[in-house]
This record gives C-alpha cells, sequence and structure tokens, in this order.
C-alpha cells in the first residue's frame, strides 16, 4: 500500500514537472543568471565572446577598425569610439532570450505535433536551444549596426547643426540605442513566429478570426519585455535606493519611442490581415 502511494505520488510530481515545463523554466532561469552576471561586469576580457564578433561586424558594415584594449575593450582611435562592456548588447540579449521562450513555448494550451525526428528531441528543449543561439546572434548583427550609426550619426548631425539643445549627445545615444534596439526586436520576434509556426507546429488546423485578432494583440509582445527590462526593473532599483535623477526624461523617451514604434506594427499587421481576408 505504502508502495503504490508513493508511486502514485511520483506519477503526479512528474506529470505536474512535464505539464508546467519546469524544467524549461529552472534552465531559462539558470541563463539568465549567466547573462545578468556578464550585464554588471566590467572586464573586456570576460565578454569578448561577444564583442570580438561585434567589432567584427562593426568593421565589415563601417569600415572601422578597431584594436583590442585588454579590460577596456575595443577602440577606434580616429573616431575616438570605444566598445567597452556596457556596449556589449548583453541586455538586449537577455531581452531576446527572454521574449522567444516565454512567449513562443506552449505553456497548458494544446500539445501540436513536431513534423520529422525533431519531436523525438522534445520541442520545448529545442526551442530553448535555438532561443540561446538566436538571441545571440541577433545580438551581434544588431549591435554592429547599433556601433556603424553611432559611429558615424553624431557627426553628420553636428556638421548640419542638428545636435544641441534638446538632443544632447547623451540623449541622442539613448535614441539611437532605443530605436535601433526595439525595431530590431519586434523584427525578430516577427522572424521566430514564423520559424515557430513552420519547424514546431502541424500543419493541421485552420486559424480562426478569433485567432487573428489575438495576433494583433501579440504584436505587443516586444513592447512587454523590452519595457520590463530597460524600465520597470530599473524603475524598482532606484525605488529602493531613491535615485531619480534623470530618470524622468530617459523613460520618458523610451516609452514614447516604444508607442510610436509598436503602433506601426500593430497597423502594418492589421493591414496585412485586412489585405489576406
Amino acid at each position: 500500500m505504502q508502495g503504490t502511494v508513493k508511486e502514485t505520488m511520483k506519477a503526479i510530481m512528474k506529470r505536474a514537472v512535464k505539464e508546467t515545463k519546469l524544467p524549461i523554466f529552472l534552465l531559462a532561469g539558470m541563463v539568465l543568471f549567466i547573462m545578468n552576471r556578464f550585464c554588471r561586469t566590467n572586464d573586456s576580457d570576460a565578454l569578448r565572446f561577444i564583442l570580438a564578433p561585434t567589432a567584427w561586424w562593426a568593421h565589415i558594415l563601417g569600415g572601422i577598425y578597431f584594436e583590442y584594449l585588454p579590460h577596456q575593450g575595443y577602440v577606434n582611435y580616429f573616431h575616438q569610439f570605444l566598445i567597452a562592456p556596457s556596449c556589449s548588447g548583453s541586455r538586449f540579449m537577455a531581452i531576446t532570450f527572454l521574449m522567444l521562450v516565454f512567449s513562443f513555448l506552449p505553456f497548458g494550451e494544446r500539445q501540436e505535433e513536431m513534423r520529422g525526428t525533431a519531436g523525438k528531441i522534445g520541442k520545448e528543449y529545442l526551442w530553448f536551444v535555438f532561443s540561446v543561439i538566436f538571441s545571440y546572434v541577433a545580438t551581434i548583427f544588431v549591435n554592429g549596426i547599433r556601433i556603424v550609426v553611432s559611429v558615424y550619426l553624431p557627426g553628420a548631425l553636428e556638421k548640419r547643426h542638428l545636435l544641441g539643445g534638446w538632443l544632447t549627445s547623451d540623449r541622442l545615444h539613448t535614441l539611437i540605442g532605443t530605436i535601433l534596439y526595439f525595431t530590431f526586436l519586434c523584427l525578430l520576434y516577427l522572424l521566430a513566429s514564423r520559424i515557430y509556426r513552420k519547424l514546431f507546429l502541424s500543419r493541421s488546423g485552420n486559424r480562426s478570426a478569433p485567432a487573428k485578432t489575438m495576433s494583433a494583440v501579440r504584436q505587443l509582445t516586444p513592447a512587454f519585455w523590452y519595457l520590463l527590462i530597460v524600465l520597470a526593473l530599473p524603475f524598482v532599483k532606484r525605488v529602493y535606493h531613491k535615485e531619480w535623477e534623470g530618470f524622468g526624461s530617459y523613460a520618458a523617451v523610451i516609452i514614447v519611442v516604444c508607442m510610436v514604434i509598436s503602433a506601426i506594427f500593430v497597423r502594418l499587421y492589421r493591414r496585412k490581415v485586412r489585405r489576406e481576408s
């Protein structure tokens, strides 16, 4: 009798773990913990795995040669630009990873059968591995573009006397980062959605009109994850430490940029749905 109870409890625990995707949660937590450690480090030697390919990609895009300085980062003396640890894009990588894992894994919804041999591996773990690799490659790609724009745009604006007044160098840096990071986060979400549907979901089952309506709402998913990491968590930290200097204007710029870009993506999606219906 006691053995039967133990076996029953084990079966219940195994089922609960399987249905709640607890192992995925734990793995995601471990990855995020590691990413957070990289976000906080000021030693570029620990970030060469992402700084080196980023500097190489920026060189390919903009013809900007970077030289590595131990413990500091990659520097270009002509433009006086340093790719420091704070410019590694590790926070963007964490946001992308969070969005991919927790926005696409089917928690509690009808399970779809994967096609081919991928189903034997377990689609949750396959998508998890894909999320890690995809977020890493995407971060290098986007951050390289951001660095090239950050090198050339301030000089171009200054020549036309457009840099000054409200548009300070710091505010321009915030605008460049927010516009590029968030725009590409939205594009990456659309790309990941297509990959997930094509590789992970079966072809059976037609989409209903309510599903399309929900998809329009899901276009705001990148905004949720971006604002959560970039604004909400820093806000809690500033409440604890009571540090508010400069946060108001910084938050206003980020919120306005995210609202405008999100509105553009939602409008484009609704226009696409109307054309297809």
